[in-house]
């Protein structure tokens, strides 16, 4: 029998090369393609402890849109390209759209209010960014999000939301890496909610805790959420198998992801 992951639906890696011939012809110089390179890495491996590679200003320059045009016209002339270097380049367009509104108002109320959007996660994670970019620290929660930035129309409440879900993005990110890259249930466990700033449960549309939001992952990953999937792929059993996850996860993440 075929191993799970051959259904897994991953795209091909892109590598360095396939990365630094996108940003070449979207006529990036050498240096801004290297650092371009180098914080799509940091992005793929949501690594939290890092700011932003790539400053407001190298993204006006790079034009985020020629990017996603060059990745959809590889896309349909038949090359292979991770679906996750498209999601970066839709947050590289959602930060470059935040940066231009920041230079242009100097408020970050009206940034707030006009290009970060409540049912963007993307969005949401760009905004942080690129205030922990602005001022070179780490936002710990809304609280400190205020104060950095004075917002005030805002209501503490959604300024911490705003957080919670830029955080949660990168935990999301980091379970689907890993399990694209082979990793078990027992591996994906270790990768500990708090290590991306989140508290053991949170209020999220997906996940709302670690297990649920492994679940998820796993849904996404083998189309278990999927109508009629589970005839074209190995069946829940087979797939805990080769996660090596109890079979009650995976019916856990059938009942989650096809009883809303």
């Amino acid at each position: 029998m075929k191993k799970i992951k051959d259904f897994g639906m991953k795209l091909e890696s892109s590598g360095e090369a396939t990365l630094r011939d996108i940003f070449t012809q979207a006529g990036l110089n050498s240096d801004l393609t290297e650092r371009a390179i180098k914080d799509y890495q940091r992005y793929r491996e949501s690594e939290l402890s890092s700011l932003s590679i790539l400053s407001g200003n190298d993204i006006r320059q790079i034009g985020a849109e020629a990017l996603t045009e060059k990745v959809m016209s590889l896309m349909s002339g038949g090359e292979i390209v991770e679906e996750i270097l498209i999601d970066y380049l839709r947050y590289l367009n959602y930060k470059k759209q935040i940066a231009e509104t920041y230079q242009e108002s100097k408020d970050w109320g009206v940034v707030f209010s006009t290009s970060v959007y409540s049912d963007v996660k993307e969005a949401q994670e760009a905004f942080i960014d690129y205030v922990e970019e602005t001022y070179q620290t780490k936002v710990k929660d809304g609280k400190h999000l205020q104060k950095l930035t004075g917002i005030k129309a805002e209501t503490l409440e959604g300024l911490e939301e705003t957080v919670i879900n830029s955080r949660y993005i990168k935990y999301f990110r980091a379970l689907e890496t890993a399990l694209e890259e082979g990793a078990t249930y027992p591996e994906l466990l270790k990768i500990k909610p708090k290590e991306y700033g989140l508290p053991e449960k949170w209020n999220n549309v997906l996940g709302s805790d670690q297990y649920r939001t492994i679940l998820w992952v796993l849904s996404f990953k083998f189309l278990i959420n999927e109508p009629g999937s589970l005839m074209l792929l190995p069946d829940l059993r087979s797939i805990a198998q080769e996660i090596q996850a109890p079979y009650s996860v995976l019916m856990d993440c059938y009942k989650l992801t096809n009883m809303r």
